[in-house]
C-alpha cells in the first residue's frame, strides 16, 4: 500500500463506531503464527477472542502498515446483531429482484465485477434462531456471514480465481444506520439453522439431568446450539478446531458427536478443499482422550459470541442452569477429609476379589468427588511416596545411603532392575522367561562366558494378562516345575494396579517378577501403544523398584512388530533397563546350532552389555535350556576386550585368588594397571568375581580376586582321566579287559585323589617336568615359602 493508502485506511478507520467487534487484517503473504501465509483476508489471530474497538486496530495499523493493511467486522451477537449479504455472482439480478431492501444498506465493493457486500442487523431477539451458510449451500451465488468476519476496507487481494485484480475495496453508507435485515434474508438464515417452518429443531426430548447421566440426544442438543453461534476462524485456526472436536468428544464421544462436530467444520469455507479426500475430522477424532477441555469449554466460546447463555433457548437454558447447580451442590456435599479417604481406599486394598475391589474404589471416588478411580488411586500411590520421604535428598543423604547394585543372576539379570524381552508370536518368548524363572526358584547354576555361575534360589512371581490358565500350565509341564518350586501365578494383571503390585511383592517376597506381557496387561490403559503415556506404569516400576516395594528383577515381555523391534512407542524401550531381542537363528547359525534354538540379542543395557545373547534350546528330553551364548572370531585367538581376558584368566586359575599386580604380569592378560583395575570393578559389579581378601605388598596390602563359579565339590579334586593300560598313553577304544599299571586298584578309583600342589618345595627343586611333590599344606608354610611359591608362579605362567 501506498503512504496515501494507509493514511485513508487509518481515517476510516478512526471514524468508525463503537459497539462492533473490528480486526486488523494481515496483508496477502504475511506469515501466520500457524506457519502458513495470509491470503489477505485473515484477521490479528487474538481479536477472535477479544473484542478490539476502532482505536485497538488504528494502533496495530500504525504500528505495522506494512504487516495490516485492512479492517475487518465480526459479525453475530459479538457486533450487536451484524450479517453480512456478501454477493460474489448474479449483484444485477439480485438488486432487480430486492431492489428495495438493498437500496438503504451500506455496501462494500472491490474490482470484482457483479459483486458486492451488504450489511445489515438481526434483532436479538431471532440470534439463536438464525445461522449463517456458504456460496454452495443454496447456489444463489451469495453468502450470508453470521458470526464470521468479513473485510469491510483496505487492500483488496484479488478473485481467487485470477479475474479481479487486487486493489482497493470502495465503501458506501452509514455503519450509525445500519437497517434491520429484510424479512426474506431472515427467512433463509431461519432454514440454515434448521427452525423453519416444522420447528423440528434437533431433538425435543429435555430431561434435567447431569451432562454424564443424560441421554445422547440432550447432549446433542446442547452441543448444536453452542456450535450455532462459535465461528471458524479460518486459516492458521486448527488448535481452535481442535478444542471444539475435544469439548465435544468429552461428553459425546460417539459417532453422533463426530457427525456434530464434522457438520460444524465442513462450515469454514477456508478449508473446502480438506474435505476433497474424505471427512479430515474422523482420524483427529479418535485420538482425542478424556482431558481438561470439556463442555465448558464449549459454553465458553459460545458466550464469547452471545453473552448471557442467549445462545440457548429458554428451556434448555433452564437444564444447564439446574446442571450447574446441581454440580455445585455436589461439590458442597463433599465432607469427606484426605485422612478418611486415604483410610478407607487402603482398606479396600484389601479386599481379595478384585471386582469387588474395584467397585468399592469406584464409589468411595464418586463420594470425593473425584472423576474415577484411577485418580483415587494415584492418590493413594502418592501418599505412599510422600511416606518414604526420600523425594528430595541432598547428595550426603544419597551417597551415606546403604544401596546396592547387584546380580540375580550375574551379567545376566540386575536387582533392582527392569528388562523387556520382545518376539514374534510362537518365537518362545514365554518359555524363556519360565526358563529363567526356573533357573532362579530352584538356584540352578547358570552358564555365563562359557562357565555355571551361581544364581541364589528365590521365589518367583508370574503376572499373567496373555495366556489362558491352560496354555500357561501346559508350558510349565514342559518345562517340568514341581509343585514344591517357589512359584506364584497371578491371572488377568493390570499394569495399571499399582497398589495391589505393592502388597503383592510385600507379601511374596520374590526375587523375580515376570509380566506377561506388556500388552495383555494394558487393557485398562486409555493410550494405545504408540503414545508415550503408554509407558506410565513401566516407568513407575522402574522408579519405585527397590523404594515402594522390595528391590526385585522385573521381566516384561511384549511382542514385536512387522519389522521385527518392540511395538509401540520408543517410550517403552527408554523405561527399561535393558531390552532384549528374541528371533529365530539365521540359515548359518542355524547349521552350527540347530533347529530347535532362539537366539536372545541385547539390544540395549545400562550396565554396557550391548551386544550379548543368550541362547535358548529345546534339548533331546524336550526341556529348555538357556545359557549366555558367545560368537568366536576365528580369526582372533584371545578375547578382545580387557575384561573379557581378566576374566578367564581368572576363572582358568580357579580356585586360586590373583591379585591385580599377578594379572599385569601375566602375558596372557597384559593390559595396564589403570585398565585392569577398572575390569575387576567390572567385573566385580557384575557378579562374576568377589574380592576374597588382602595379601601384604609394600606400604598398601593387595586385593585378592577369585572367579565366582559353580563347580559343587569338584573345586579341589583332580579331574578323572582316561586309564591307559600298561605301554600306552591313552585306552582310548582299548577293549575293557586291557591289563593296567601295576599298583592301579579300580576299587580306589571311585575316590579321586587331591590335586598335587602346583609348585614344590625347595628341597625338591622344580616339580613341573613331572617330578613326585611333596609339599606341607598351605597352613603350615612359612612367608619365605610362601614368596617362593608367587614368584614360581610368576616364572611359570611367564
Amino acid at each position: 500500500m501506498s503512504t496515501k493508502e494507509v493514511l485513508e485506511l487509518l481515517a476510516f478507520v478512526r471514524q468508525l463506531p463503537t459497539g462492533i467487534a473490528y480486526a486488523p487484517i494481515y496483508a496477502v503473504g504475511t506469515k501466520l503464527q500457524s506457519g502458513k501465509e495470509s491470503k489477505g483476508k485473515t484477521p490479528l489471530e487474538r481479536s477472535h477472542h477479544h473484542v478490539m474497538n476502532p482505536a485497538d486496530v488504528a494502533l496495530q495499523i500504525e504500528r505495522k502498515p506494512e504487516i495490516f493493511q485492512a479492517v475487518g467486522a465480526f459479525t453475530g451477537p459479538r457486533s450487536g446483531g451484524l450479517v453480512i449479504l456478501d454477493v460474489d455472482r448474479n449483484l444485477s439480478r439480485l438488486k432487480k429482484k430486492w431492489a428495495e431492501t438493498l437500496a438503504g444498506a451500506p455496501v462494500i465493493t472491490s474490482t470484482k465485477a457483479n459483486a458486492a457486500k451488504y450489511l445489515f442487523t438481526v434483532p436479538s431477539d431471532l440470534w439463536a434462531e438464525v445461522q449463517g451458510f456458504g456460496l454452495s449451500d443454496t447456489g444463489a451465488g451469495y453468502e450470508v456471514l453470521w458470526g464470521r468476519q468479513g473485510v469491510i476496507y483496505g487492500a483488496y487481494p484479488g478473485s481467487s480465481d485470477g479475474k479481479a485484480p487486487a486493489g482497493q475495496y470502495g465503501f458506501e453508507g452509514d455503519l450509525e444506520a445500519i437497517p434491520v435485515a429484510p424479512d426474506w434474508l431472515i427467512a433463509e438464515m431461519r432454514d440454515a439453522a434448521g427452525k423453519g417452518v416444522q420447528d423440528g429443531g434437533f431433538i425435543k426430548n429435555r430431561k434435567a439431568l447431569d451432562f454424564s447421566d443424560r441421554e445422547p440426544d440432550e447432549v446433542a442438543e446442547i452441543i448444536q446450539s453452542a456450535l450455532k453461534v462459535i465461528p471458524g476462524q479460518g486459516a492458521g485456526s486448527r488448535d481452535h478446531w481442535i478444542k471444539v472436536g475435544m469439548a465435544i468428544h468429552s461428553e459425546l464421544p460417539t459417532d453422533l458427536g463426530l457427525t456434530l462436530w464434522s457438520a460444524w467444520s465442513s462450515e469454514d469455507p477456508e478449508f473446502h478443499q480438506d474435505w476433497a479426500d474424505g471427512n479430515p475430522c474422523e482420524e483427529v477424532w479418535k485420538s482425542f482422550r478424556k482431558g481438561p477441555v470439556s463442555l465448558g469449554t464449549l459454553f465458553w466460546m459460545a458466550d464469547q459470541q452471545m453473552p448471557g447463555r442467549l445462545w440457548l433457548s429458554e428451556d434448555l437454558r433452564k437444564v444447564v442452569e439446574q446442571v450447574e447447580a446441581d454440580n455445585v451442590t455436589r461439590i458442597r456435599q463433599v465432607v469427606i477429609t484426605y485422612a478418611e479417604v486415604i483410610r478407607r481406599a487402603k482398606e479396600i486394598q484389601q479386599i481379595q476379589n478384585p471386582a469387588e475391589a474395584a467397585h468399592a474404589m469406584n464409589v468411595l471416588a464418586l463420594e470425593a468427588g473425584y472423576r474415577d478411580a484411577g485418580a483415587l488411586e494415584r492418590l493413594l500411590i502418592a501418599q505412599m511416596q510422600f511416606e518414604q520421604q526420600d523425594d528430595e535428598m541432598a547428595m550426603a543423604s544419597l551417597l551415606d545411603k546403604d544401596l546396592r547394585f547387584e546380580y540375580l543372576i550375574p551379567d545376566l539379570l540386575p536387582c533392582p532392575g527392569t528388562v523387556m524381552v520382545h518376539g514374534a508370536g510362537g518365537d518362545g518368548k514365554s518359555m524363556s522367561a519360565w526358563t529363567i524363572a526356573k533357573h532362579v526358584a530352584r538356584g540352578i547354576p547358570f552358564d555365563v562366558r562359557g562357565d555355571l555361575v551361581p544364581v541364589e534360589s528365590g521365589p518367583v512371581l508370574i503376572l499373567n494378562g496373555d495366556q489362558s490358565e491352560v496354555q500357561v500350565q501346559q508350558q510349565m509341564r514342559d518345562l517340568e516345575f514341581e509343585k514344591t518350586d517357589p512359584v506364584t501365578v497371578v491371572m488377568g494383571w493390570d499394569l495399571n494396579w499399582y497398589y495391589r503390585f505393592v502388597k503383592l511383592i510385600e507379601k511374596h517376597q520374590p526375587k523375580l517378577v515376570i509380566i506377561d506381557s506388556i500388552t495383555g496387561c494394558s487393557r485398562g490403559s486409555a493410550f494405545d501403544e504408540n503414545k508415550k503415556e503408554f509407558a506410565s506404569p513401566i516407568y513407575w516400576l522402574a522408579n519405585n523398584n527397590g523404594r515402594l516395594f522390595p528391590a526385585c528383577t522385573i521381566l516384561l515381555i511384549h511382542h514385536a512388530n512387522k519389522t521385527g523391534g518392540f511395538r509401540g512407542s520408543t517410550a517403552i524401550r527408554d523405561a527399561v533397563d535393558e531390552v532384549w531381542g528374541l528371533r529365530r537363528p539365521d540359515k548359518k547359525q542355524l547349521e552350527r546350532l540347530g533347529t530347535n534354538c532362539r537366539l536372545i540379542t541385547v539390544e540395549k543395557s545400562r550396565a554396557g552389555r550391548d551386544g550379548s545373547k543368550l541362547l535358548m534350546k529345546l534339548e533331546s528330553d524336550l526341556t529348555f535350556s538357556l545359557a549366555d551364548y558367545v560368537e568366536h572370531d576365528a580369526d582372533a585367538g584371545n578375547p578382545a576386550s580387557i575384561v573379557d581376558r581378566v576374566l578367564q584368566r581368572l576363572r582358568a586359575a580357579y580356585p586360586r585368588q590373583m591379585t591385580i599386580h599377578d594379572l599385569a604380569a601375566d602375558r596372557l592378560c597384559g593390559g595396564t594397571v589403570t585398565g585392569l583395575k577398572k575390569a575387576l570393578q567390572r567385573l566385580v559389579s557384575r557378579g562374576l568375581i568377589q574380592v576374597s581378601g588382602s595379601i601384604p605388598s609394600g606400604s598398601r596390602p593387595l586385593n585378592t580376586y577369585p572367579a565366582i563359579l559353580s563347580r559343587g565339590g569338584c573345586v579341589n579334586t583332580c579331574p578323572k582321566t582316561p586309564e591307559p593300560s600298561a605301554g600306552l598313553e591313552s585306552n582310548s577304544g582299548q577293549a575293557g579287559d586291557v591289563s593296567r599299571i601295576a599298583g592301579d586298584d579300580p576299587a580306589n578309583r571311585d575316590t579321586p585323589s587331591s590335586c598335587p600342589d602346583l609348585f614344590p618345595s625347595d628341597t625338591k627343586g622344580s616339580g613341573v617336568k613331572g617330578q613326585d611333590l611333596h609339599i606341607p599344606p598351605r597352613e603350615e608354610r612359612t612367608p619365605e615359602e610362601l614368596q617362593q611359591i608367587q614368584d614360581a608362579a610368576r616364572a611359570l605362567w611367564n
